[in-house]
């Protein structure tokens, strides 16, 4: 080491050379190779410049796509398409309903056939999911699988833990899956008293690793827990003391969805490729499928992930949107969108959809309102409605289009969940559900105030200046 720092000191010149001209030969790389968004490609150029081997261990951690398939695995993938293509291709007859017509959009775009007879119930807020969630817990009999981003080692976190031990202790078989990002600060001295009570845990990614770069910008978003392969919660409640008010963000409101049915099973695949790729572990594929209900609804299950041949929550949210005659209604906590969802967006309000988009004034992290109010200009101005929820933090991701389909899940409509993390929605047609879901967005536009276009434009030069430096990161994000 010593004489690299006595050659680097004698031969300064030759050294910024040679800095300069790989820092430009990975400059290229990034640009040229990997055929990015152009707006992403700009933001990488500049940061790897600028920043000369700082910018590029940043992108070996944040920006490298390591999920991109090779020449022979597109092949494959082509080869297995084409055998697949007549069982997996649907095309809604003429004169369907938009539910009929969205739910062949979504068998095309991930493979899931959509199941009838399951039971949705929409929980508003983690008031009203908890008391379900611990109550179906305490319930297990078998088998119980917990995949979340967020799970706080707090006293709501101890709750489901503790649980989950005695449930582990009575011989249900239980599996603990939580982000390493997300869930950072959880505890080792937790995850083994809960491997003591016979719990299987494991972090999905965990932070500190040898390859950590190789998984850092792939997060695991889902939230998802599967009792006895019958019953499923989902959405976006996380687990801690913050979902239920206890923290300086005051009063949370959120959405998450209980299920019960045949859609259990597609939940379970999905855990069980989590489970495997996090473990290492073989995963099981002769999953039972439960019994539908009577009365039950149809749910198509649309997972979204970098390991998916479709961004399928991404063209979900674009085919909603251009499918779109009458109104459309959008809660999302973070609103980071691409050309293409923008452009959605204004386009059904220039052709007299009514939209509405509800966003928190205060979100987790100040600087994501600043990003999304760069993006309000063409919306306000298009006839767009865009609500702030005053009261706390705002977190459901819903999208209801023309009072009759709606999707609620795990994505927020921001390039990171989108294209980076492993999401899951679900989207139903039922009144029951839409309907539930149309009556909390109306309750919440009671906590809301409505930006006001000339108000917006008249914003100080100061607010524009710093939106403006959160956007030029914000793809990067």
């Amino acid at each position: 080491m010593y004489d690299v720092l006595l050659w680097i000191q004698t031969h300064g010149e030759t050294f910024w050379l040679i800095v300069l001209t790989v820092n430009a030969l990975l400059t290229a790389f990034v640009i040229l190779l990997e055929n990015r968004e152009p707006e992403r490609s700009i933001a990488w150029f500049l940061a790897l410049l600028v920043f000369p081997l700082v910018g590029f261990i940043v992108y070996l951690f944040f920006g490298r796509d390591w999920h991109k398939r090779s020449y022979k695995e597109k092949r494959l993938i082509h080869a297995l398409t084409l055998q697949r293509r007549k069982a997996l291709t649907q095309a809604a007859p003429p004169g369907t309903d938009l539910g009929e017509r969205m739910r062949a959009f979504a068998v095309n775009v991930t493979g899931l056939q959509p199941t009838s007879g399951n039971r949705v119930t929409i929980l508003t807020d983690a008031q009203v999911k908890y008391p379900r969630l611990l109550a179906a817990l305490r319930a297990a009999k078998q088998t119980i699988d917990v995949e979340y981003f967020i799970f706080r080692n707090d006293a709501t976190g101890r709750e489901v833990i503790d649980i989950l031990k005695e449930r582990a202790r009575a011989g249900v078989r239980v599996r603990f899956l939580v982000d390493g990002m997300g869930s950072f600060g959880f505890g080792a001295k937790t995850f083994t008293e809960m491997r003591e009570a016979g719990i299987e845990c494991s972090y999905f990614s965990p932070l500190i690793t040898v390859f950590y770069f190789l998984k850092a910008n792939y997060r695991d978003h889902r939230k998802i827990v599967l009792v006895d392969g019958i019953t499923v919660f989902t959405g976006g409640i996380n687990v801690g003391d913050e979902y239920l008010g206890k923290s300086h963000r005051g009063p949370w409101r959120d959405t998450s969805v209980e299920l019960a049915g045949p859609c259990a099973s597609q939940f379970a695949a999905l855990f069980e490729d989590a489970w495997a790729r996090s473990t290492g572990k073989p995963k099981r594929t002769d999953l039972p499928v439960p019994r539908p209900f009577p009365d039950g609804e149809t749910v198509s299950v649309i997972p979204s992930g970098p390991d998916t041949d479709w961004k399928a929550i991404h063209l979900h949210y674009l085919a909603l949107l251009n499918a779109a005659d009458r109104r459309i209604r959008i809660q999302t906590p973070y609103f980071i969108p691409d050309e293409s969802l923008l452009s959605a967006l204004t386009q059904a309000a220039l052709r007299g959809v009514d939209v509405g988009l509800m966003l928190p004034r205060h979100p987790d992290w100040p600087y994501l309102r600043w990003v999304a109010q760069t993006y309000l200009d063409d919306l306000l101005r298009s006839g767009v409605r865009v609500y702030e929820y005053r009261v706390g933090f705002l977190h459901p991701k819903v999208v209801i289009v023309d009072d009759v389909v709606a999707s609620v899940g795990t994505c927020n409509i921001d390039i990171r969940s989108l294209r980076l993390d492993f999401e899951v929605n679900i989207f139903v047609s039922s009144p029951k559900t839409v309907g539930h879901l149309l009556e909390d967005f109306d309750r919440d536009l009671e906590l809301c105030d409505e930006i006001d276009y000339a108000q917006f434009i008249e914003r100080p030069l100061r607010d524009r200046v710093k939106e403006s430096l959160a956007r030029l990161v914000s793809p990067l994000l």
